[in-house]
């Protein structure tokens, strides 16, 4: 049986790139120097980190959502425009 086309070029599509190592270090950068004269940032620091991990987890299951069922949301609509040119 033949794949379709939609469903190879999503297994072929990549993940998303991950941001959040680029991101932690600009935080570090930013806060850390600021922390050492004010405590209570090392309390942002620690948000925004997790916030930053939370982020690229939903990317990828997103990325991961997509790859593997747009496909089968979209093939009834494939089907259904096949049929109405026939």
């Amino acid at each position: 049986m033949k794949k379709s086309l939609l469903k190879e070029l999503l297994r072929l599509t990549p993940d998303p790139p991950r941001v959040a190592p680029l991101l932690n270090r600009v935080i570090d950068e930013v806060l850390h120097p600021l922390a050492e004269k004010r405590r209570e940032l090392y309390l942002l620091d620690s948000a925004l980190h997790t916030a930053v991990e939370l982020g690229d987890a939903l990317a990828k299951s997103l990325a991961k959502t997509i790859r593997y069922n747009l496909s089968r949301l979209l093939g009834e609509e494939e089907r259904h425009l096949q049929e109405s040119f026939k």
